[in-house]
């Protein structure tokens, strides 16, 4: 019929270069055939090994050409070849290097240790060449980095555990943070830990809010073989918490992990909820579990939700 020989006519033409803008029509339609290999060849593939911080730094390097993008380049590099470097000449530097710090989402508080030790290890110095003070830098700011990272209070969890046995009670870890960052993941991921070096944990569900949350928690379970003390939902958590604790002392388990419902830190009846439950049950070790994405409102959620537990 018609139908099929209109199907036929369709199939057999071609490809009609279309014209855009007024422009010229290409050629050819095909790209495919012949440049692939060619287009293979010149992806360059990652295949791990370790990141050369020199060369990010750009030690050794020349300074950068007239025009550069670079925040070494376009302001650190003033300060290079001038005789020992004075605090006048490193305020406006510093101050730059605060606000791209800030831009690039680092704390303030940060920013301003990382450029304290920026400047105390520039300030009287000579820096002959680029290379010299991409060095010096680098080796400030890994410093001031290092300081800030380094935890104020040491956590040896099994160390802790072990310690516990002998007590009256198990080693009781709350685990506190806002909805959805993944509190009874990590929880988990904490209890296959202790249950691979000897110890018995305890999962108690405690977020007696979230639908399902409960039930996560008993796959959890099951997947690592340790026990669960639920008491389902609607119930009150701090009071959850406690008969847990008191049922893993009677068992003889050696810690007990609970579990909490997620809670934003400006949510004033909630956190006072959370706090009920730490307060109550005086955990030995309560930890924040937060998101990496989230950047400073992270530690925003920390700071606010140790000041409402505190």
């Amino acid at each position: 019929g018609r139908g099929g020989r209109g199907g036929r006519e369709r199939e057999g033409k071609e490809k009609e270069a279309r014209s855009w803008d007024g422009g010229p029509a290409p050629a050819k339609l095909d790209f495919s055939s012949d440049k692939g290999a060619g287009a293979r060849a010149a992806v360059k593939v990652y295949e791990g090994g370790r990141v050369d911080l020199d060369q990010a730094f750009g030690v050794g390097a020349a300074p950068p050409a007239e025009g550069t993008t670079s925040f070494l380049g376009g302001t650190l590099s003033k300060l290079v070849g001038g005789g020992p470097v004075t605090a006048e000449a490193m305020a406006p530097v510093l101050k730059a290097l605060l606000d791209r710090l800030v831009e690039k989402n680092v704390a303030q508080e940060v920013g301003a240790k990382v450029i304290d030790a920026v400047g105390a290890s520039l300030v009287g110095a000579s820096l002959p060449t680029f290379g010299s003070l991409a060095s010096t830098v680098k080796a400030a700011m890994a410093e001031a980095l290092g300081r800030v990272l380094t935890p104020s209070r040491r956590v040896d969890l099994l160390h802790d555990i072990s310690t516990a046995r002998g007590g009256k009670r198990p080693y009781v870890v709350v685990f506190v943070g806002v909805n959805g960052v993944g509190k009874s993941t990590s929880l988990s991921k904490v209890a296959y830990y202790i249950k691979s070096n000897g110890f018995v944990p305890l999962l108690c569900a405690c977020d007696t809010f979230r639908s399902g949350a409960v039930e996560q928690l008993r796959v959890h379970a099951q997947a690592l073989d340790v026990p669960l003390f639920q008491k389902g939902y609607g119930n009150d958590a701090a009071q959850i918490a406690a008969d847990g604790i008191a049922h893993a002392q009677a068992m003889g388990y050696d810690a007990v992990l609970v579990d909490t419902a997620g809670r934003m830190q400006d949510n004033e009846p909630l956190m006072r909820a959370l706090a009920k439950l730490v307060h109550v049950n005086s955990p030995d070790l309560v930890l924040f579990v937060g998101e990496a994405l989230a950047g400073n409102d992270a530690v925003d959620q920390a700071a606010g939700c140790k000041h409402a537990i505190a």
